[in-house]
């Protein structure tokens, strides 16, 4: 018995590896890019170091909600209500790391960050979904997650997350990414959604689906965003290269952040559980894609109908990758691209 024990352990612990390796080397890729700004722009240390642990530690969070085995050492050695309490108070730890060594602490901005998680994880726990279509609590923890994410509807996050001088004027991007990992945890451990197949490294086969859908729909996408004045032709005059890098390294930031974020809850949660309940595949992607849209109407001076309008159709085409590999990863794929490509070519 004891031996089998040990396996399993060593077993567990080997899955965690590539979570161990990812989560360190993020956090020390933070913690030297901080202080390299930190120099830079002559930012006293007393407040750089606790803004840089907050930020490390929301990366070792996002690191734990990607990794399968992380989730399954958490589902593993806590029940559903203990893993729920659990991350509510690690999702509200950042805000605390940075604000309590430099005297923005606030009880009530603490609190309202306690409310919003419990939201997002507390339907789940209470009243578990029994089927696959879409439920009451599924509408709850989706306007939870959208909320604070949608430009002109809330401050809650500007409000909360206070910042200093620059650079680090602002600080409410913690609060987004706090977001993604409890609501991949409430979705994919709580909800237990099937049908998202949601993975961070790309497979081959994401990417040939994701290639094959933006070159099908990049004609549609530019003949709305040309025709709403969304778009305006300008692609880089100089340092041609230093442009491609810079678009390489917004891809890359986009599919880590936003367009996991937007893709999961509007492919793999909505036009999943809407594909579900109705039966109608086609409904299902036209109904995610008016939504993507429409989460674009705050962007800029409200409502912005040319982002909204070549987003919506640019979420149409998101969707048909979705459905065409059985994966959000194809979805966040084109997404990436298309957004990499327009601050390339585009303004």
């Amino acid at each position: 018995m004891s031996s089998l024990t040990g396996r399993v352990a060593q077993s567990s612990s080997s899955g965690l590896a590539p979570f161990l390796r990812s989560a360190s080397g993020v956090c020390a890729a933070l913690v030297i890019a901080g202080l390299i700004l930190a120099e830079r722009f002559g930012f006293a240390l007393s407040i750089a170091l606790p803004v840089i642990a907050a930020f490390s530690l929301q990366a070792a969070l996002y690191c734990a909600a990607v990794s399968e085995a992380a989730r399954e050492a958490v589902r593993s050695r806590c029940s559903r209500g203990q893993a729920a309490g659990r991350w509510i108070a690690v999702s509200v730890l950042p805000y605390v790391v940075y604000s309590a060594p430099t005297g923005l602490f606030d009880p009530s901005s603490a609190a309202k960050l306690v409310a919003l998680c419990s939201c997002i994880v507390a339907p789940y726990v209470l009243f578990p979904v029994r089927h696959r279509g879409l439920a009451w609590q599924d509408w709850v923890v989706i306007c939870a997650l959208a909320f604070p994410m949608i430009s002109g509807l809330s401050t809650l996050f500007r409000d909360v997350y206070l910042g200093f001088d620059p650079p680090a004027h602002r600080l409410d991007s913690l609060g987004k990414l706090m977001l993604i990992p409890i609501g991949l945890f409430a979705f994919l451990e709580l909800r237990r959604l099937e049908g998202v197949g949601f993975r961070l490294a790309p497979r081959a086969e994401d990417w040939r689906v994701a290639l094959r859908v933006s070159g099908i729909g990049l004609p549609w996408i530019l003949a709305a965003g040309l025709a709403t004045g969304f778009l305006k032709w300008s692609p880089p005059t100089a340092e041609y290269w230093a442009a491609v890098g810079g678009s390489v390294g917004k891809l890359l930031g986009i599919y880590f952040t936003t367009a996991l974020a937007e893709e999961f809850l509007l492919r793999g949660v909505v036009q999943n559980l809407v594909r579900e309940t109705t039966g109608r595949p086609l409904f299902a992607r036209g109904a995610a894609a008016v939504l993507f849209g429409a989460v674009h109407l705050g962007r800029g001076r409200f409502p912005n109908l040319p982002h909204a309008a070549t987003a919506g159709v640019l979420g149409w085409f998101c969707g048909r990758a979705y459905s065409q590999a059985g994966s959000v990863t194809a979805a966040m794929l084109v997404h990436a691209l298309a957004v990499a490509g327009q601050e390339l070519l585009f303004r």
